[in-house]
């Protein structure tokens, strides 16, 4: 789940923290797992950041390129995680400007909820893509049944957030863009989750005076709310929704 939208935290804390709050650590751990990326693959990353994920990937061999909007964190990318497997550039994924079936592989970690027109970059995923390529993403989708309207309203405004993604209408948007969901997986599934995840929204709307304050909170999510959020999805997880929505899909 994106943490890096519109919250009083300076972005540089925020992206920071993301990296391991109980809220991207399976989300983030699976779709690595997931991607098992090669020696040799090129692999495009959709909403790269800082750039953190493109080291691990690279470590294993392949070629990563990784695009974003966002200078800051592009120069952070640049800065930390240049190197001969690893590059980045600034761009619009709804205008990704590489040449047809440039990849075998892309990953893009929560963003396509952030889109105005995520048809037009699934198109695009799908022109940049070898014949047999395959995507894997994850996406805002605060399906459980006990997630309010008001609550996903706040999540749009607090994150950005232009779109929540049920498994059926991921299907349905990918298929359109001439891609096969293969498989998906739905993470913070239950009422437990969800009452961790809703502390982190309220530490996520903190004043900037508050920001130590913060930083604290996630670090006691990050440990103990790991443990308590894993146990309950150990648990009582439920297959059919959930907060997060992972999902592979193949191009046709």
């Amino acid at each position: 789940m994106n943490t890096s939208g519109t919250t009083n935290t300076p972005v540089s804390m925020m992206e920071t923290l993301a990296h391991w709050h109980f809220r991207r650590i399976e989300e983030c751990s699976t779709l690595l797992q997931w991607l098992d990326p090669r020696p040799g693959e090129r692999i495009l990353d959709i909403g790269c950041g800082d750039g953190y994920y493109d080291a691990r990937i690279a470590s294993r061999g392949a070629h990563v390129v990784g695009v974003d909007i966002h200078e800051k964190r592009l120069a952070k990318a640049q800065r930390k995680h240049r190197s001969e497997r690893t590059d980045y550039h600034y761009m619009d994924a709804e205008e990704l400007g590489f040449e047809p079936a440039t990849f075998d592989k892309v990953i893009s970690f929560c963003v396509i909820e952030h889109f105005q027109n995520e048809d037009r970059v699934l198109e695009h995923v799908n022109r940049v893509l070898r014949p047999g390529g395959r995507i894997f993403l994850s996406a805002d989708s605060l399906s459980n049944p006990e997630v309010t309207h008001e609550e996903r309203e706040a999540h749009r405004k607090r994150y950005a957030v232009n779109n929540f993604y049920t498994v059926d209408h991921l299907r349905e948007k990918l298929a359109r863009a001439g891609l096969e969901l293969e498989r998906y997986h739905y993470i913070l599934t239950t009422p437990i989750t969800l009452a961790l995840a809703r502390l982190s929204w309220k530490l996520d709307d903190l004043p900037p005076l508050l920001a130590p304050l913060h930083g604290l909170g996630y670090a006691v999510l990050g440990t103990v709310g790991k443990v308590i959020a894993d146990f309950a999805e150990d648990h009582a997880r439920r297959p059919d929704s959930g907060l997060t929505l992972l999902a592979e899909a193949r191009k046709i």
